[in-house]
């Protein structure tokens, strides 16, 4: 009877002792974790050598840089030679931000569009600013009313002048616009506008003359003075030194001689 139990415990004890599958069905929840941390960090290592490698100036060098855009005020050969060492990073490696940041930082440049074309080109869309009027004494103002500062040699001195409150710039372009399109058909040009700190505002025109248009309805005053001068103002225009508008039911006259004359009806 003992034998038997000793021989029943061995062949169970050789059962547990030589069947493999057992084991690994016994090893494999633990396996599981680690096999997976293996592979995730097996493909970390090799994205992280291939963004490397991609990152490398030799991998892929930007071979050629193209400028598209109008260019009047901005020089091509500058904007190459700042461009030059910043290509050097590879079609990967450059730095698309920081040249945008470095080219809008240039006077004349509004803003600019980069965009890398494979293999090996850079295309560089450059808008210029187009000043519309000057500001003041400071600056030049924008078809989008931003007042920037250029280099005084490259000014055109036949644009309009506005000056006023910075905060003002987009209103004071706008009545100017306004003002300009009922003067131009009489062959009257505008040429300056200028608003006090107190909002009273004043045009003056190509032929020296003064326009006060005050503080309050100045598209209305200002087309009075067009009715006016189709009537009786005309052919007396180039006598007049200024014209004070600020009246509800007409305008003074001020000549070039001096003297003063009221127009236009009642003065209040």
């Amino acid at each position: 009877m003992l034998a038997r139990r000793s021989r029943r415990g061995r062949q169970a004890r050789r059962r547990v002792r030589w069947n493999p599958r057992a084991r690994l069905a016994a090893l494999r929840p633990h396996l599981r974790p680690a096999l997976l941390s293996l592979v995730v960090v097996a493909v970390v290592m090799a994205g992280w050598r291939g963004y490397r490698w991609l990152m490398l100036p030799t991998t892929l060098p930007i071979r050629s840089v193209t400028l598209a855009g109008e260019l009047k005020y901005v020089d091509p050969r500058r904007l190459q030679a700042l461009l030059k060492n910043e290509v050097d990073a590879g079609f990967f490696g450059i730095d698309l931000a920081a040249i945008k940041q470095k080219l809008e930082a240039l006077p004349w440049i509004y803003q600019v569009s980069l965009r890398r074309v494979w293999p090996d080109r850079l295309q560089i869309t450059v808008e210029e600013q187009r000043p519309i009027a000057r500001w003041g004494d400071e600056g030049l103002v924008n078809r989008y009313g931003d007042i920037f500062v250029a280099s005084a040699d490259k000014v055109d001195r036949t644009l309009p002048v506005i000056t006023g409150r910075r905060d003002r710039c987009k209103a004071l372009i706008r009545e100017f616009n306004e003002a300009d399109k009922l003067l131009y058909p009489l062959g009257l040009k505008l040429v300056s506008l200028v608003e006090d700190e107190r909002g009273d505002q004043r045009l003056l025109l190509a032929n020296g003359a003064h326009l006060a248009l005050g503080r309050k309805h100045r598209y209305e005053r200002l087309q009075r003075f067009v009715a006016s001068y189709r009537g009786t103002l005309q052919p007396l225009m180039a006598d007049v030194s200024r014209l004070d508008l600020r009246y509800s039911n007409g305008f003074a006259v001020k000549w070039k001689d001096g003297m003063m004359h009221a127009g236009g009806g009642r003065l209040q």
